[in-house]
């Protein structure tokens, strides 16, 4: 028989799954930091809200004021007809549209003289309150306000910069021509920028918006608005102490975790490899059980590898006690055999008829012997292999055999529809081999009668009986008291080598004539 083993490939060990199992609940917080770095845009939406609305605000504060002031000959610039549609509209929300993702960043930019020009004196008039208020709300909102004409020169703003041009701007330019824009853009020069503090990228730039003024019909102004958003250290340092409560605790969990893995599984694993191995190499053919086993299904299969190496000791011990038995039993008829063909051989034809059929006659019989004792050993062979139904009904096997055995009377006693925890085969060879030894000892009448209070079936016969010295050995293997008539001493042992097969065994029954046996199947046994 070839050696099967188990195919071989790489698979991860135990430890290694449980420590990957640990890394991951310790990089959970990790990962939590990185799925809150694309949180940024949100943060960066949020400020481009802001802003668009205070936009709105103060272009229509700045405009009202304008109005107040009877700005008719102001310098404007006409709407435009897309302009007027959507100021049309009942409601015309800007969107927030910035992305850290598909938005360009600008390199910063700084107002710039203006090329000619100076400011309307009604700006000049505005210049003063316009900038204290954007000023004092500066204070609580951080944003940096600026105010320009038509021509995009700051008019008024809560830090420096009156006077200059913000025309250059991209999104100052696109609120002169009626849209709201946003853009961001770099706080400082590249090549200035602090790497480490790169990590976060939303602490270098800022977001800057502009909103039209509109005076009736005219294009009067614009407010430019700028604000560094929120970002990711800023939230982390915001809630540093609650993160750091969060970071220890997942860390002891990781820990508490990897302990109980390692605790219930890894090393009641371990110690069940190390007790295979050692039962596979015959160091320790029985082992002793754990002293934990974690888990159900570890314990599980401690219990089959203790009964694995149980069995495992006992064929092996059995194997040894029969190949001795075997052994011994073969020795006497082949030593028979072997002097008697040798008598043969020297006499020739110097041997007397009568001598040459008795040394014949003996070589005949130890051969009818060797042959009925390997018979014997092919049938227990068989009964081990044997499979099948778990149950049969006795008087089904009774029935099948009764007509092997003419010579006996078989009386049954059992409920209607009893089952033995015996498969049809093993009912068979067991009830054979009984009413063969019953036969063979002069009985005529056997009866079988189920006691079914102590789940028992009890085979008597009114034979010869067994003697009290030979009731203890009576189960031995090749045990016989009939071997000048070739009893090979087998039966019996194979009617305990069935039963023990099923949990059961076999006793006898003291009785004043004939043999009586005490069949026990405890597991299974019922009545239907």
């Amino acid at each position: 028989m070839s050696f099967v083993s188990v195919r071989r490939k790489w698979r991860p060990p135990l430890w290694l799954m449980i420590a990957a199992l640990v890394g991951l609940l310790t990089a959970l917080p990790l990962v939590g930091l990185v799925m809150a770095r694309l949180a940024d845009d949100q943060f960066l939406r949020e400020t481009e809200r802001s802003l668009i609305d205070q936009a709105a605000i103060l272009a229509a504060l700045h405009a009202d004021a304008l109005a107040r002031a009877r700005a008719e000959d102001l310098p404007g610039i006409p709407l435009s007809e897309a302009a007027r549609m959507r100021l049309a509209e009942d409601f015309h929300p800007v969107e927030p549209r910035l992305s850290l993702a598909t938005a360009e960043i600008d390199p910063p930019a700084e107002a710039v003289e203006p090329a000619e020009g100076a400011l309307h004196p009604l700006h000049e008039q505005l210049a003063a309150p316009l900038s204290e208020l954007a000023q004092r709300v500066q204070k609580t909102t951080l944003v940096g306000y600026r105010f320009t004409d038509s021509e995009g020169r700051v008019v008024a703003s809560s830090g420096e910069g009156h006077g200059r041009s913000l025309a250059h701007l991209p999104e100052v330019s696109a609120a002169l021509s009626g849209e709201v824009a946003t853009r961001l853009r770099y706080r400082k020069p590249l090549e200035t920028r602090d790497r480490i503090g790169s990590i976060s990228r939303d602490t270098l730039f800022r977001v800057h918006a502009a909103h039209p003024v509109i005076l009736g019909d005219r294009i009067v102004g614009a407010v430019h608005l700028s604000r560094t958003p929120d970002g990711l250290m800023d939230f982390l340092y915001r809630e540093r102490a609650p993160l750091t409560g969060v970071l220890i605790g997942m860390a002891t969990v990781a820990l508490v975790i990897g302990f109980v893995f390692w605790r219930t599984i890894s090393a009641p694993i371990q110690a069940l490899r190390d007790q295979s191995q050692e039962v596979a190499s015959g160091a320790r053919p029985a082992p002793v059980p754990l002293r934990h086993y974690g888990m159900r299904e570890l314990a599980e299969l401690g219990q089959s590898l203790l009964s694995m190496a149980s069995s495992l000791s006992e064929r092996s011990e059995a194997i040894g006690t029969y190949t001795q038995h075997v052994t011994h039993e073969l020795k006497s008829p082949v030593t028979t055999i072997v002097g008697a063909a040798e008598l043969l051989e020297m006499a020739g034809d110097r041997l007397e008829p009568e001598q040459r059929a008795r040394l014949l006659a003996q070589i005949h019989a130890e051969g009818l012997r060797m042959d009925a004792l390997l018979s014997r050993l092919r049938e227990l062979a068989r009964v081990r292999g044997l499979t099948g139904a778990e149950t049969t009904r006795l008087e089904a096997g009774v029935a099948r055999i009764r007509a092997n055995f003419p010579e006996l009377e078989l009386a049954l006693f059992a409920p209607e529809g009893w089952q033995v925890a015996l498969s049809g085969d093993e009912l068979e060879i067991v009830l054979t081999q009984l009413l063969r030894n019953a036969s063979e000892h002069g009985a005529t009448r056997v009866e079988l009668e189920v006691l079914p209070e102590v789940q028992c079936l009890v085979v008597r016969d009114d034979g010869s009986g067994i003697s009290p010295g030979n009731a203890a050995r009576l189960f031995n293997p090749f045990f016989t008291t009939r071997r000048e008539a070739g009893g090979t001493g087998m039966g019996l042992a194979i009617v305990v080598a069935i039963l023990e097969r099923r949990r059961g065994r076999i006793g006898v029954e003291d009785r004043a004539q004939g043999a009586a046996f005490r069949l026990y199947l405890p597991s299974e046994p019922r009545g239907v």
